[in-house]
């Protein structure tokens, strides 16, 4: 019976001691910091989805599986660049994994539906890559880390005008609404410094035969201005070759694809010469980014794409707005923290108007003889809605 009782009292000393701790502070330090992640791993955008993925994988990996002393989870999805499988993808993140913040899509079209459920559920949605306008102006909740559609080609407008000292210029792009509005986007420049469009065409979304489209192409042009995303690239860039043109090309964005030295070996010779804003440069002289660069060819090998750039800098905005809202901060603060958000990157610095676009650095870059992307000018462009319509100049 002694020893009973002495084993009892032994019992409530070890309760008294480690219980309290046992219920509050091991059981709420170890809940996880969840970050979800929508990329199009398969699909037509699968050359550029894996690619951010990658890169987003990077700044995951930077943090040491921690971040504000819990451990940090990143739970990343296929979206199969399609719509619907999109939204299942989004509510599974949301509802099930519970995550504060999502990173992606790139699909147009995706990150459109996208939009409404993100302001339903009040979880911030980080774009990979410029939202279109619509998205911007009807979804509160939606970020776009790299302006707009419309802003990535205004500059290479200018630049075509100003620089290049062309005139008129005939377009290619994919018909939808992405693609209409980076070549809006190139026109509104090029017509500024007043160039003239003189030909409009547009493929199906997925083309992979251009020739119909090139062959048409006006000759008095002074150039061709395209638009091909992700696989479509490497038809049209193919294609022009096999048809001998001379026309400069110039993209209003590099559709993923044009700004990556390891992809640019599919594109051929048809790319060398060609111009575009990329979305991000592993040259560019900018904090953080040789560091990037680095850890970027020691996990994988390669030298980081445009996409993959964009994947990290998009994993960071979300990982600072966690940092300064807080642990178990609300919804509503995570969102004013990305929205007062002031950083610098490897996009150099990027803040965010009153509308959630970001102002960035946009290199432009010439594909030289060994098909590398060279930086041969970079621009800030500053974003305003006027009667719901963006309004686009360059900051001085």
């Amino acid at each position: 019976m002694r020893q009973f009782v002495k084993w009892q009292a032994l019992l409530f000393v070890v309760l008294a001691v480690f219980l309290p701790a046992l219920l509050s502070g091991p059981a709420r330090g170890a809940e996880s910091i969840k970050i979800g992640g929508l990329f199009e791993l398969t699909g037509f955008l699968a050359p550029i989805g894996k690619d951010a993925q990658q890169g987003a994988q990077i700044a995951i990996d930077q943090e040491g599986g921690k971040l504000l002393g819990r451990p940090l989870e990143f739970i990343t999805e296929d979206t199969a660049t399609d719509v619907a499988t999109t939204m299942d993808k989004a509510r599974k993140l949301i509802e099930v994994d519970k995550v504060k913040i999502i990173v992606g899509p790139i699909w147009g079209a995706s990150t459109g539906a996208l939009g409404g459920y993100g302001d339903k559920a009040q979880i911030p949605l980080v774009s990979l890559v410029p939202l279109n306008l619509t998205t911007i102006l009807q979804n509160k909740w939606s970020f776009s880390t790299v302006g707009t559609d419309e802003s990535s080609g205004y500059p290479m407008g200018i630049y075509a005008v100003e620089k290049l000292h062309l005139r008129t210029a005939a377009t290619i792009g994919s018909d939808f609404e992405a693609g209409h509005e980076f070549i809006g986007g190139f026109v509104t420049g090029f017509q500024a410094r007043a160039g003239k469009i003189i030909q409009q065409q547009w493929s199906p979304p997925g083309t992979n035969n251009m020739m119909p489209y090139l062959i048409n192409v006006d000759k008095k042009a002074d150039a061709l201005v395209v638009w091909w995303p992700g696989a479509e690239s490497f038809a049209g860039f193919k294609q022009y070759n096999e048809l001998k043109l001379k026309l400069p090309v110039l993209e209003p964005e590099d559709g993923g694809i044009l700004g990556n030295p390891v992809a640019n070996k599919g594109l051929g010779a048809g790319a060398i010469g060609a111009y575009a804003p990329v979305l991000y440069s592993y040259l560019a002289n900018t904090p953080g980014n040789k560091e990037f660069v680095a850890a970027y060819q020691k996990k994988y090998g390669v030298v980081p794409s445009p996409l993959a750039g964009c994947g990290y800098i998009s994993a960071k905005i979300a990982l600072e707005g966690l940092k300064k809202a807080g642990l178990d901060s609300s919804s509503n603060k995570l969102k004013e923290a990305l929205t007062d958000l002031k950083m610098d990157t490897i996009h150099g610095p990027v803040s965010f108007n009153k509308w959630r676009v970001a102002i960035y650095t946009a290199p432009i870059a010439r594909i030289d003889e060994n098909l590398v992307p060279q930086i041969v000018g970079e621009y800030r462009v500053k974003c305003d809605v006027v009667n719901n319509k963006m309004v686009y100049s360059l900051e001085k």
